[in-house]
């Protein structure tokens, strides 16, 4: 009975998120569009934040703020400007080599794509880069992997587009705006509750 059970628990989290009306984890979190400012992590004070976290939604100071998540990377991406490549976003693992137990678990990434923001509707699931930077210029898209998440006990991470707004050089800065799904199980890349 008791394997029965289990087997029940298992297969309808697998179709969470699938548009499946019996899925055991309705969404119930909104996804929105967030415009947000990151810092150089070099040539910036340590008090402005660098990167930034899937997991909690928030930009991070880094060296200051603790990681969102226990014994996981302290962001999932940061911005910096490279001396000959200039601007650029880089996923944890372009600046620090991992641990064995996120190489395991997952680790954050990020991949371009030509398709403009607000037709973006859905994550990626595989194809993502996560150990090398990417050069930004005003207008670059990408989909975002998180680590991840202590908080979803299917084990898959969250996932979120952004597009580049503004590169301030007075200020060492990037302008972006991001929308990432933060219901376990779903890759809903739209605004409000997702269905996929």
């Amino acid at each position: 009975m008791r394997l029965r059970l289990l087997a029940l628990l298992v297969g309808g989290a697998g179709l969470a998120g699938c548009n499946d009306p019996f899925a055991i984890l309705p969404a119930s979190r909104p996804n929105t569009v967030d415009t947000l400012e990151l810092f150089a992590v070099n040539g910036t004070g340590l008090n402005r934040p660098s990167g930034y976290s899937l997991v909690s939604k928030t930009v991070l100071r880094l060296g200051i703020d603790p990681p969102p998540v226990l014994n996981a990377p302290p962001f999932d991406f940061m911005y910096r400007i490279d001396a000959t490549a200039g601007p650029q976003f880089a996923p944890f693992g372009a600046v620090s080599v991992p641990t064995k137990n996120q190489v395991e678990s997952g680790r954050p990434g990020l991949q371009t794509t030509d398709t403009p923001f607000d037709e973006i509707k859905e994550g990626q699931q595989i194809g993502y880069t996560v150990d090398k930077a990417f050069n930004l210029t005003v207008g670059a898209k990408f989909y975002a992997r998180s680590m991840l998440p202590n908080n979803c006990f299917l084990g898959i991470p969250y996932y979120a587009k952004l597009e580049v707004i503004e590169l301030i050089d007075s200020t060492r800065s990037v302008k972006f705006r991001i929308l990432t799904d933060n219901n376990c199980g779903y890759r809903g890349l739209e605004p409000g509750i997702p269905t996929r």
